[in-house]
């Protein structure tokens, strides 16, 4: 019973979710793990990734970074497209001041890469005068954001709901001395108004992922508990940044450009095409279904590229007749 028959050089995995409804949900993902070769040539991995059925992070879950959500999670409305990558100066010459830039298809996103720097001056505000770097991991530690609890009393504290664990918020101006200030922004516009800078995966807690999580007041505790709230949205199911959404699923086939998030300087490569059929036995019949590219985690230092092909089956009625689903890879059209 839930049986996984996987007929391709891919890892697979599955698991059971509900949806807004509490219809149960059969969820498969297919994960493969591509290697980027330097003339930009994309190859299978000899060191595939298993999908991941708990999300993984950069330190201890809760203080620090999202590094790569769940795999098994309800049918996102797009792709995410996330970056885990180091950003490194031009030419590999210590420099205060350059921009990274990535695109893949239809998405096009720069951040600036300012040098250490600090509050300065107290009360005046100041910044201290950035420090040269030569490369620096672009991770949300290092963006606007945080969480000034140094005053155990709570109405003197302050946190960014939108980046928790970044540097740049302080409760109050007094306590800004010396404090770190973040080393990515947006190009255009006051830091603190545009948000962290990033270009990796924003956990489930995180403003805008737990607005879209809807409503769990006394309302919904008397009429809709345990399913989820009528406001509920499927973007809080999306882990990437709202700028790194395109407005369709990817395909395979998107040109990949990154720009100083390589020692080189500039990588560019082509997502890999692949195309699954799934047949699933469920109370004595055979549902065929098909997958969508779910997410692509882009990692240059490695450099590689993953990508989560995710299929959800619907099963109102016949949970406890799901045999087995087998996976198979055909030619793409």
């Amino acid at each position: 019973m839930w049986r996984i028959r996987n007929h391709t050089p891919y890892k697979a995995d599955r698991g059971w979710g509900r949806d807004k409804d509490g219809v149960h949900e059969w969820i498969v993902a297919i994960k493969g793990t591509f290697d980027i070769k330097p003339d930009g040539g994309v190859t299978l991995s000899d060191e595939p990734i298993e999908p991941l059925l708990l999300p993984e992070y950069t330190g201890e879950p809760g203080s620090s970074s999202l590094r790569y959500d769940s795999d098994i999670t309800g049918q996102k409305p797009t792709t995410d497209i996330l970056l885990n990558a180091t950003a490194y100066a031009p030419n590999g010459r210590p420099s205060t001041n350059f921009l990274i830039e990535a695109r893949v298809g239809e998405i096009h996103k720069a951040l600036r890469v300012v040098g250490t720097r600090t509050w300065s001056g107290g009360l005046l505000q100041g910044f201290s005068e950035p420090e040269p770097i030569t490369e620096v991991p672009v991770v949300y530690e290092r963006a606007y954001g945080g969480y000034d609890h140094a005053d155990p009393d709570p109405q003197n504290q302050q946190m960014d709901t939108r980046n928790p664990v970044g540097c740049g918020v302080v409760a109050k101006a007094g306590y800004k001395e010396g404090q770190p200030l973040p080393n990515f922004e947006y190009p255009d516009g006051n830091t603190a108004k545009a948000g962290p800078a990033g270009f990796g995966a924003i956990d489930s807690f995180w403003s805008p992922r737990r607005e879209y999580s809807g409503t769990y007041d006394h309302a919904w505790q008397q009429s809709r508990l345990p399913l989820l709230p009528l406001d509920w949205d499927p973007r809080s199911l999306l882990c990437s940044p709202t700028d790194q959404q395109p407005g369709s699923y990817l395909r395979g086939g998107e040109v990949v450009e990154l720009t100083n998030l390589t020692p080189q300087g500039r990588l560019q490569f082509t997502l890999p095409k692949a195309y699954f059929v799934l047949r699933t036995r469920i109370a004595g019949r055979t549902v065929e279904h098909r997958s969508r590219v779910a997410t692509v985690i882009i990692e240059p230092d490695y450099p590689r590229v993953i990508m989560v092909w995710q299929s959800v089956l619907a099963c109102p009625t016949d949970v406890d007749y799901l045999d087995e689903t087998v996976i198979r890879e055909k030619a793409y059209i």
